[in-house]
């Protein structure tokens, strides 16, 4: 019998699987079609860092969106170890060190902000913060937000995909190259045909450019590469994660210690480099002594999908009946996949726009 999707969702990142998991556990049928498999975008460079109050520092409404998604981590790892599916996950905080008394005014100042938005936190001064961690850096001034954590990126997209899968998803290898609006449906041609449902969700991260949108001008969203490289000590000296100049650090209790990770405007190039390498083992040891005895354990590299704001478009398409967009979260796939596949999943089902959604709607770019 052939396989008749409800929806397509075009990338298997971990936007895509979020996706695909949370329409499946709804009762849809659905069918991932990418051309590489899962997993193996913009997931590669993530360290997996959960911290909407360092990441969105700079932009409340990005701030306010990672927080909700934080939110909803623990109930979803929760879920997916209870189907058995393994994925290690933390929420032991993070640490920013100030390395120079400049970065330290900057602590401060985000101190002031975290205090008005009522989110718990400490800053200290480095002395303090080396007798409560002693294997940090020597530094000026820290910001602990304990709320923060961290997940294992290619564990948590492997668990929704096969959640997905269980309930029945389907993956097809292949390249979407044009969408455009059918007959009651929306048409996808690739480079294998053409596939044809109800509703499509555009989650090709930063290949969702490069589709063809019906004669509109291709999504903004560009390639940007990470580099991310894994170390291996017998004991990581810290269980939070670690942002500083240069880097972040996300230990795991198994002694690997990720550093990452370098942004790139590279274009499509996803080559490692020994200047990308070079800069982050150069940086690691600043915030970490003990990374300076590590052993090398390799390097990932990945394409993130950065936009002309560094926010990401998500939304239904007010060109292609169907059409739902959810690309472009760059830096903060991993953070936001909880959030955006449950406001994914209510777009596709036709509920009311969530007013969540108005800073990252596609028509702030253009009629799309």
């Amino acid at each position: 019998m052939s396989f008749v999707a409800d929806v397509l969702v075009l990338g298997a990142g971990v936007i895509g699987c979020a996706v695909a998991e949370e329409l499946t556990r709804r009762g849809a049928k659905v069918e991932v079609v990418d051309p590489r498999g899962i997993g193996l975008g913009a997931s590669q460079a993530s360290a997996g860092m959960l911290s909407p109050y360092t990441e969105g520092r700079h932009d409340p409404a990005l701030q306010e969106l990672g927080a909700r998604s934080l939110g909803r981590y623990d109930t979803l790892v929760a879920r997916l170890r209870a189907d058995g599916y393994r994925v290690h996950y933390s929420r032991t905080g993070s640490i920013e060190l100030a390395l120079d008394e400049n970065a330290a005014d900057a602590l401060a100042q985000e101190s002031a902000a975290l205090t008005r938005d009522g989110v718990a936190h400490t800053l200290s001064d480095g002395e303090q913060s080396r007798e409560r961690t002693p294997g940090l850096a020597p530094a000026v001034a820290t910001l602990e937000i304990p709320a923060h954590g961290a997940v294992n990126v290619p564990e948590i997209v492997e668990a929704l995909w096969l959640s997905a899968e269980r309930q029945g998803a389907r993956l097809t290898l292949r390249r979407a190259r044009a969408i455009a609006p059918g007959h009651g449906t929306v048409r996808v041609e690739t480079t294998d045909g053409r596939l044809d449902a109800p509703h499509v969700v555009l989650a090709a991260g930063c290949w969702a450019g490069q589709i063809d949108l019906a004669d509109v001008p291709p999504l903004p969203v560009r390639p940007v590469r990470g580099q991310l490289v894994s170390l291996g000590l017998a004991a990581v000296p810290v269980a939070q994660a670690l942002w500083g100049p240069g880097c972040y650090l996300v230990p795991w209790e198994d002694g690997t210690l990720l550093v990452g990770a370098t942004v790139e405007e590279a274009g499509f190039e996803e080559q490692a480099t020994l200047g990308g390498v070079a800069s982050l083992l150069h940086a690691a040891p600043r915030l970490l002594p003990a990374a300076a005895l590590a052993t090398f354990g390799g390097v990932r590299v990945g394409l993130r999908p950065g936009t002309p704001d560094s926010r990401p478009i998500i939304g239904r398409s007010s060109q292609i009946d169907g059409l739902v967009y959810a690309t472009g979260h760059y830096r903060n796939g991993a953070l936001l996949a909880p959030i955006t596949a449950e406001l994914v999943a209510d777009l596709v089902e036709g509920r009311a726009v969530d007013s969540a959604l108005a800073p990252y709607a596609p028509s702030r770019f253009g009629e799309y």
